[in-house]
């Protein structure tokens, strides 16, 4: 699995190094000289028409787009998307009100809180029992044990009323998909009142 990340400012490299941790190779681009070890480097402007000319995206299964401005995503975004038309295309935004214009241009997932990356979710998440909360545009994340009686034990982890399980770990296994099995720890993403909600269906029914 090749995955191409554009954009390696403290947002790609977050993201770099859990790919890298999970065996993915990496091809970056960035116009910053901006080497990190074990990745494939490029420095060049991504929005330069030369470039995609001289990468053969059939080499990738997926990209990030993880540029800081938002403006220059969407332009990636349309012009990954009219090359290679099957790619997995995962964008950051940093402004919410460009979460639905990403989603227009091609994007299959959009990633509209950045002070929220894959290195905290894994890293910092899990190593307390304390609960983690992170609020932004009252958005939070928060971990919940499920035991054997919960009604989750046993479903497929993905959205539930407008929440979102990032991350499923057991016995120090932290996965980001698949079946949420008892005895195990999630880790969920949504605005408090939908949490709630959550809260009471699943987790205090």
């Amino acid at each position: 699995m090749r995955v191409l990340l554009v954009g390696l400012g403290d947002f790609g490299r977050s993201v770099a190094k859990i790919l890298l941790s999970r065996g993915v190779e990496i091809t970056a681009i960035d116009i910053q000289e901006n080497v990190m070890d074990g990745i494939d480097f490029i420095r060049r402007n991504a929005l330069s028409e030369d470039l995609w000319a001289e990468i053969d995206l059939e080499k990738y299964s997926s990209a990030v787009i993880a540029v800081p401005s938002d403006i220059d995503a969407l332009l990636l975004i349309m012009m990954l998307r009219n090359k290679k038309r099957d790619m997995l295309i995962i964008a950051r935004c940093n402004d919410p009100s460009y979460r639905e214009k990403m989603f227009m241009a091609g994007a299959d997932y959009v990633v509209d809180i950045s002070t929220i990356t894959s290195q905290m979710i894994i890293s910092t998440i899990f190593k307390e029992d304390a609960e983690k909360k992170l609020i932004y545009e009252n958005i939070h994340v928060r971990t919940y044990f499920i035991d054997e009686t919960s009604p989750l034990a046993g479903t497929e982890a993905g959205n539930f009323d407008g929440v979102y399980i990032l991350a499923i770990e057991k016995d120090g296994k932290t996965k980001d998909y698949g079946i949420i099995e008892s005895n195990s720890r999630i880790a969920v993403i949504g605005k408090i009142e939908d949490l709630r909600k959550f809260e009471d269906r699943f987790i205090n029914p």
